[in-house]
């Protein structure tokens, strides 16, 4: 799916389904070198083992019997991670007869995680730059871990693997899917600082047309001859008021030269 989106073989209205990016990304996280699981996991601050995460389970879009339906849920060591994962959706609200998405998610969530012995582990992943923490500030401090993310977190982890670790047998799964991460626009900002610079650039003292240098200079010999008659602007704070261009009547110009090329 990752290639067939690359290349625009999808409808388009499936490339903004959250489903098909969460499909995606996770599936990374499932068949790649599970060191790599290890470290976004940690990145999100959950430590386990490399041993936890080779046994770690998967349950993509499980249903509970309220109808409730996380999009992804991480049964790693002691832990029982519940992502809900967004793109250009918002969770759902709670409405008169029925509670919000996330706390749905959790209560469920926290039902399944005390049933089978582990630490309960709430992941919004979406789309914002920043966290809102009116948003998501009554869900912290609970008797659980709520951690929100972004799908940037994902992208830059992506390419610092790419750039600083080795991963041969992965290496062509994780630049597909950082490439269609890209694609999506879900990288962060990180500054012109960062730029790095892979070309030696001749300075040059002029980046202006030369007239004397310039090889076809009779063709135009630009304004320089022809302005000289003219005052300058002399205080340019001057230069952006109203007054100014309503002087400019008063100039007369006598010049019967051509500014413009003729053609000869």
């Amino acid at each position: 799916m990752i290639l067939a989106e690359l290349k625009g073989k999808i409808p388009s209205k499936l490339q903004d389904w959250e489903d098909i990016l969460t499909s995606n990304v996770f599936s990374f996280f499932k068949y790649s070198d599970r060191r790599l699981l290890k470290e976004y996991l940690l990145l999100l601050g959950i430590d386990v083992s490399l041993l936890d995460t080779k046994s770690a389970e998967f349950i993509f879009w499980f249903s509970y019997d309220d109808g409730t339906e996380p999009d992804l849920i991480v049964i790693c060591g002691e832990y029982y991670i519940l992502f809900e994962a967004k793109l250009f959706s918002d969770f759902s609200r709670e409405t008169s007869n029925k509670e919000s998405q996330i706390l749905r998610e959790i209560r469920k969530g926290k039902e399944s995680a005390k049933n089978t012995n582990n630490k309960f582990v709430y992941v919004a992943l979406t789309a914002e730059y920043y966290k809102d923490k009116t948003k998501y500030s009554k869900y912290e401090k609970q008797d659980y871990q709520f951690i929100w993310t972004n799908w940037q977190v994902i992208t830059d982890f992506i390419e610092n693997i790419l750039t600083n670790t080795s991963i041969e047998n992965d290496r062509g799964f994780a630049f597909d899917l950082y490439s269609l991460l890209v694609k999506k626009k879900l990288r962060s900002y990180i500054g012109i600082s960062n730029l790095k610079i892979q070309y030696n650039f001749d300075c040059q003292n002029s980046v202006f047309y030369n007239i004397k240098s310039s090889k076809f200079k009779g063709e135009f010999s630009g304004y320089i001859h022809t302005l000289t008659e003219f005052v300058g602007v002399g205080q340019y704070h001057r230069f952006f008021k109203k007054t100014f261009f309503q002087n400019l009547n008063t100039i007369q110009y006598y010049s019967t030269e051509n500014i413009f090329y003729n053609g000869n």
